[in-house]
């Protein structure tokens, strides 16, 4: 058997060469299909007359739409001439000729683009017999134009294709909400997408209670589901936040981490946590200058504040967010503290940036950990100069 064919076809003064490829078994036998003057033909093998045939697509078994005889007891219909009645118009020549698939221009190779994706893991921890209690994130929400009151939960999901499924979906005691989030796409990262959750709209339209968030996709028909956290809403209020501190976060670059472009997204989000913002030191530098009287002035003064985020001794799930995303990868990065003890209750979503690296203290034979980072002024305009 031959794979390649090289077919030569005269009409009078014009010639036609088709090379074509074998592309099924008919009888035993490999058959070869191409096209001329807007129809489909097939050489085949025919086991029952022994010889080659050739005939009209689709029904070319038919003995009606047999246009001719390539009559040839050889397991390949080449070197075949055949003079024919093309569709009783004009006489036609047809000369076969085995040919190398390398010159037929079409091989044995073709081109596939799969887009390489990592799926989203829902991780399941194991029960170790832990007293540990599920984790649930305190979030509140309050109308008017403070920033501070209103907590916000963003949510992403990477896809590998635009034919994908997903949605962002909250659940209500296991019910789903009213409320149901919006998916915005990311400006500069194909096929990926989040949604930003205002809690005040949740508290206006299904009211305070246990809520999750969770993420269905099918992705290249892998269909699956994560939970993406758990809240507990109330409305703000002092009593509610007492004892609590929050960073809040805009996300506008490249993450490795989560292998999506988020630049010009500016992703709000805000993570409410048991602890302590606060310490001021102004650090102040000063520069100055002795004049020949001997007497010394001022030159430059100013102060570069810092400020430290401590946690109270949390679970995995509070300080893995604060040490991996919001410390990591913020743009602007703003903080706020709501305890009755601290000595300034000016901390209401301050801007500041990451100064020194996150530290972690663990505790023997406990599961929960602490985390200490220290922060400084986003901008740098507390100074005085002559």
């Amino acid at each position: 058997m031959c794979e390649c064919l090289k077919i030569t076809l005269t009409n009078g003064p014009v010639i036609d060469i088709i090379n074509v490829q074998f592309d099924s078994i008919v009888n035993g036998q490999n058959s070869y299909l191409f096209n001329y003057s807007g129809n489909d033909y097939r050489i085949y093998y025919d086991n029952v007359g022994l010889g080659w045939r050739m005939g009209i697509m689709p029904a070319y078994t038919v003995p009606s739409n047999w246009i001719g005889t390539l009559d040839t007891p050889d397991p390949c219909p080449d070197s075949i001439a055949l003079s024919l009645i093309w569709l009783n118009f004009s006489p036609i020549s047809i000369v076969t000729e085995a040919i190398a698939c390398t010159t037929c221009g079409v091989e044995d190779r073709f081109l596939r683009e799969y887009s390489a994706i990592t799926l989203p893991t829902d991780f399941v921890e194991q029960d170790r017999g832990a007293d540990d209690c599920c984790c649930e994130y305190l979030v509140l929400g309050s109308a008017g134009s403070d920033t501070w009151k209103n907590d916000k939960t963003s949510a992403w999901i990477k896809l590998s294709d635009p034919t994908d499924i997903f949605s962002f979906a909250l659940y209500k005691n296991g019910v789903i909400t009213s409320y149901l989030p919006v998916p915005v796409p990311f400006p500069n990262e194909p096929n990926a997408y989040y949604c930003t959750i205002s809690w005040i709209d949740v508290l206006n339209s299904d009211g305070i209670g246990c809520y999750a968030l969770k993420i269905d996709y099918n992705i290249s028909g892998v269909i699956g589901s994560v939970s993406w956290g758990k809240y507990n809403l109330k409305p703000y209020s002092v009593a509610n936040a007492l004892g609590t501190a929050r960073v809040r976060a805009l996300f506008n670059g490249i993450q490795e981490t989560e292998g999506i472009n988020f630049t010009n997204s500016n992703v709000d989000y805000s993570f409410r946590f048991a602890g302590f913002i606060g310490s001021q030191q102004p650090n102040t530098e000063t520069d100055n200058i002795i004049y020949g009287n001997r007497e010394m002035k001022r030159v430059i003064r100013e102060n570069l504040n810092t400020y430290e985020i401590n946690t109270d001794p949390l679970t995995e799930c509070f300080i893995r967010p604060l040490m991996t995303l919001f410390l990591l990868s913020e743009n602007e990065l703003f903080i706020s503290d709501y305890n009755v003890f601290n000595h300034s209750y000016r901390y209401l979503d301050l801007p500041v940036i990451v100064n020194e690296s996150s530290e972690i203290t663990y505790f023997d034979f406990s599961r929960k950990a602490s985390l200490k980072c220290k922060v400084e002024d986003k901008f740098k305009n507390k100074r005085t100069y002559y």
